[in-house]
């Protein structure tokens, strides 16, 4: 059978495998894309964004959690490793990806248009998905009517090291090879677009503060682990850290009291 389908092993798939609306979880999703990480700078990258991201689910045991663009899998790995229900969303079957072999659900749909019930998951999730999108709100807003507790995305800052990007992109590129261009936006922002679709953010981490090409041409997280916790100490990473983690909690309405 698997010969016959490729994706037999997981839930049948809904939908005909077309691409729906943009398609930025199908780079993502690739072997090359998942060989950026396989250098010891990159192993050390997703091993930090693990860390972050599991410390933000602690408030959830066994949580159904929508995981959106994350053909990827750093995402669902480690979700499904700690018990937690995964359901994957992807463009297209080809962009499900490097989820292949998790035990997971798949739908298929627009990343900014789930295919989901209002509040269907405890928490929605899209990680390196936000930059590449056109419309970042829509998708924002998309992941909190799916969420019935908290959203967490990340994404990247116009300040901090990314104002060398310019200078930068081309050496990127060089090293990674399939680099691809993004849009940054403020954590002041974000955190109005959350508010406006009813939730509030109350975890923020900006993950790196020295550039991250340059933590992969240095390729040794023993120098570069310090050299964060020192920014860390200096504070910097509250203002200059990127990309940034943030997980917002769906504000909760209080009825008022019957009187009579």
């Amino acid at each position: 059978m698997t010969d016959q389908h490729p994706y037999s092993s997981l839930r049948e798939l809904p939908g005909d495998g077309h691409l729906h609306g943009e398609n930025p979880d199908l780079a993502s999703a690739t072997p090359a894309y998942a060989r950026r990480f396989d250098s010891r700078a990159g192993a050390w990258f997703l091993e930090v964004q693990t860390r972050i991201l599991m410390e933000f689910m602690r408030p959830w045991t066994k949580a159904r959690v929508l995981d959106v663009g994350g053909g990827h899998a750093q995402v669902s790995g480690p979700l499904v490793a700690a018990g937690h229900k995964v359901t994957l969303l992807a463009t297209s079957i080809e962009a499900v990806g490097m989820a292949l072999d998790l035990p997971l659900e798949v739908r298929l749909g627009a990343l900014c248009a789930p295919p989901t019930e209002d509040g269907e998951f405890d928490v929605a999730i899209a990680l390196r998905i936000m930059p590449h999108v056109e419309n970042w709100r829509m998708l924002l807003a998309g992941l909190c009517r799916s969420a019935r507790d908290a959203v967490i995305i990340d994404f990247p800052i116009p300040g901090g090291s990314n104002a060398f990007t310019p200078f930068l992109f081309s050496a990127k590129k060089r090293i990674e090879g399939n680099t691809r261009s993004f849009n940054t936006m403020s954590r002041q922002e974000v955190i109005e677009a959350f508010r406006e679709n009813g939730f509030a953010v109350d975890a923020s981490v900006g993950q790196f503060v020295a550039p991250m090409v340059a933590h992969r041409v240095l390729d040794r997280p023993w120098i570069s682990r310090p050299l964060e916790s020192l920014c860390r100490f200096l504070r910097l990473d509250r203002f200059i850290g990127t990309p940034v983690l943030m997980r917002a909690r769906r504000i909760k309405r209080t009825q008022p009291r019957a009187t009579g």
